[in-house]
């Protein structure tokens, strides 16, 4: 009796004789696929992003306003400084006045140098103005950082050296080299001072509007000049 194939019998696994339908049913369709749909997510935030950061014109009141808010920063950075250049040379009067007793020679000897240190870059509103403070780069805004590059050298350049000459001078009066000295660091701030009004007055000029004013004080003469 010859054998005969089983209906059973096991044929090989052929992909290509399967339906059409069977073999499209496990596809997924491209633009359902996870990875897609994440990247097309993060290139509208990219592009939202993007067009958001794009610069735009800055308007007269936008400038002013940035301006003005620049100075009212530099005005609050110089005061301590301010205040202490303004005592020093009240102390120094004091000095050739012959008004300083020992007590208060004490005193002043120990605020002439927490004076120079606040009009030096060891100062938090010298670092503030050299470091954080950042001024709106229009055609106004670059006279206003003019008028800070030179505040700077107001304080810790001019300032600090006519203290630093204030503290000699009150300990070692009538020192012609130290008051000849301190005679060219006070027409150093009061040019200075000139020079940052001249930028103030420029960048309000161009702005068509007067901007805060720089709290820089007139010094009056020495005594003797």
């Amino acid at each position: 009796m010859t054998n005969q194939d089983s209906p059973n019998a096991h044929v090989p696994y052929d992909p290509a004789s399967m339906a059409t339908s069977s073999l499209s049913s496990q596809k997924v369709i491209w633009y359902r696929r996870p990875w897609v749909l994440i990247t097309f997510v993060v290139a509208i935030v990219v592009a939202v992003s993007v067009i958001t950061d794009l610069p735009h014109p800055i308007s007269k009141s936008e400038d002013v306003s940035a301006q003005n808010a620049s100075m009212k920063q530099i005005n609050t950075d110089i005061a301590p400084c301010v205040y202490a250049v303004k005592e020093a040379f009240g102390f120094y009067r004091n000095s050739v006045a012959g008004t300083l007793t020992p007590q208060k020679l004490k005193v002043v000897n120990t605020y002439l140098p927490n004076d120079q240190t606040v009009c030096s870059f060891a100062s938090a509103g010298m670092s503030d103005l050299t470091n954080n403070l950042q001024v709106l780069d229009t055609t106004a805004g670059k006279n206003i950082d003019k008028l800070l590059k030179v505040v700077v050298t107001w304080m810790d350049s001019d300032g600090n050296a006519a203290i630093v000459d204030i503290e000699y001078l009150i300990n070692h009066p009538g020192d012609a080299k130290k008051i000849a000295d301190l005679r060219k660091q006070q027409n150093y701030l009061t040019k200075d001072r000139e020079i940052a009004i001249g930028y103030l007055n420029t960048a309000s000029a161009i702005l068509g509007t007067q901007l805060y004013s720089l709290n820089l004080p007139v010094l009056a003469p020495l005594p003797g000049t």
